[in-house]
């Protein structure tokens, strides 16, 4: 017993002096890498993402003494509804030669685009919905680089990592045709997403301790609370009732519509960004 309590004594001793070991090794490792920071101003985008499924239309004109034939004129195309936006943003960022952390304020007009593809006696057309105002937020990222210096004056970066997009203002629209038994939200921070971007970088030298940075990625959006909210809705008929034609040739009729939201898409868009940065070693 004496014996084995021994040896799981001196085992810890060896993990206690590994680790502190590994830790000053991290440390010392640490504290040679160059360290900077700056600010910088960025162009941003989303053009994709989004919800797509189908209308369905049912008119007749009504009759005098009994209910009208639901079924006498039926329309059904898929639609394709998403949110589209450009805009910028204002960042600071912390380099650790490996990593780049980043903190951004951003701004952006947006355009809501909802598009039809033809159905029985419909047309294709495509029709634009202007709304969401003018979203705006926060950006958390952080990205993995790997600089290889070319010359003196020039390091270029291969960039990969997350974004979180914060959506503080700017409410989300409705699709069309878009009831729902239960209420959807449109509070703009339901439009908050991650992002997952990847791209590359190059850092100019200007002096000795300060370098112009430009980069350029390319992102995935997931899926929204807003887009997984009307995914999971169940719709409801929106009931309408109106004259056709011209007169004298007026016929009134009865109509209802529905839109059944069942898949999504990806968001998806680019940034650049160019920046000044400051070496602090």
């Amino acid at each position: 017993m004496k014996k084995t309590k021994k040896l799981f004594g001196i085992a810890a001793l060896v993990a206690a002096f590994s680790t502190i070991s590994a830790g000053g090794v991290f440390a010392q490792a640490f504290s040679q890498l160059p360290l900077s920071f700056g600010i910088s101003s960025s162009f941003i985008s989303d053009f994709g993402g989004g919800v797509s499924g189908s209308i369905t239309e049912v008119a007749a004109p009504p009759q005098a003494d009994s209910p009208p034939n639901r079924n006498a004129f039926r329309l059904g195309h898929e639609l394709y509804w998403h949110p589209h936006y450009v805009g910028r943003a204002t960042s600071v960022f912390f380099d650790a030669h490996f990593v780049q952390f980043s903190f951004s304020y951003f701004t952006s007009t947006a355009t809501h685009r909802a598009r039809y593809s033809p159905g029985a006696q419909h047309t294709p057309y495509t029709s634009f919905v202007q709304g969401g105002g003018h979203p705006f937020g926060l950006e958390f990222g952080i990205l993995g680089k790997f600089p290889v210096e070319l010359s003196p004056l020039i390091t270029v970066f291969p960039l990969g990592g997350v974004v979180y997009r914060l959506v503080l203002g700017g409410s989300a629209v409705n699709p069309p045709h878009f009831t729902s038994a239960a209420a959807v939200s449109t509070n703009p921070i339901h439009l908050s997403a991650p992002w997952f971007r990847l791209g590359g970088g190059m850092d100019f030298n200007l002096t000795a301790g300060m370098f112009l940075r430009t980069t350029l990625t390319y992102g995935i959006r997931l899926r929204n609370r807003f887009e997984n909210d009307i995914l999971n809705s169940d719709p409801v008929e929106n009931w309408q009732a109106g004259v056709t034609g011209t007169p004298p040739n007026e016929v009134p009729f009865d109509q209802r519509v529905w839109a059944d939201y069942n898949s999504s898409r990806l968001g998806h868009g680019v940034d650049i960004t160019v920046g000044i940065g400051f070496r602090l070693r």
